[in-house]
């Protein structure tokens, strides 16, 4: 009898634990990068609490009046790094490291690794003097290394789409790589201002660090 209402004890402990749910926040409709999100925005679901990933949002006054750092979908569980408290300045959510400048690149697709270049890669910047106007004698410089990427922009001036996410007329033109932002210190951002109106960019790709 004893050993049966010992099974039966753990049993129910088992089954309470596994019945157990917290309340989860999550979106309500699709929330594109920069969107301030508000209570409408946002549903709370229960689910079991070992089933949460870290960071996972639960209180939703934790999210309203901040903004959206990457595209959040339509049911997906809002996490803390998902959101920050002010828009994010780029399409890809990546923030500036702390005492870094976003410097925009002009290049064109071929002295960017062909156009294959996305937000997160790193790339050593080099500096290719144009003959004519750079001062006599200067040559090729290495002017940042293994700079972070934070965006890639066409020539119109917005996001470079390298696939189009919808068709488009046959007459429609397509954007071309127009320029790559980068973070940097100081010293590389006025390196770079300097040599921008007389020299050529190309951009290395750096393998990933181990």
């Amino acid at each position: 009898m004893i050993l049966a209402v010992a099974a039966g004890l753990v049993a129910g402990v088992l089954y309470y634990a596994g019945a157990q749910r917290i309340g989860v926040v999550v979106a309500a409709s699709d929330l594109a990068p920069g969107h301030p999100i508000a209570a409408a925005d946002l549903e709370i679901r229960a689910m079991p609490p070992d089933a949460l990933p870290s960071g996972a949002v639960t209180d939703p006054s934790a999210a309203i009046g901040r903004f959206a750092r990457t595209p959040i979908w339509k049911g997906q569980l809002l996490l803390a790094a998902a959101i920050s408290t002010s828009p994010a300045a780029f399409q890809s959510g990546i923030e500036l490291p702390t005492g870094y400048r976003a410097v925009a690149i002009p290049v064109s697709a071929a002295h960017a690794v062909g156009g294959a270049l996305i937000p997160g890669s790193r790339v050593d910047v080099i500096s290719v003097p144009v003959q004519g106007r750079a001062p006599a004698g200067r040559g090729t410089e290495l002017i940042a290394q293994a700079a972070l990427v934070v965006d890639v922009r066409g020539e119109q001036g917005g996001p470079f789409e390298r696939l189009p996410t919808a068709p488009r007329p046959a007459t429609a033109i397509r954007d071309r790589l127009g320029s790559v932002v980068i973070a940097v210190g100081p010293v590389a951002q006025m390196w770079i201002a300097d040599r921008i109106a007389t020299s050529t960019f190309v951009l290395a790709l750096v393998a990933d660090r181990p």
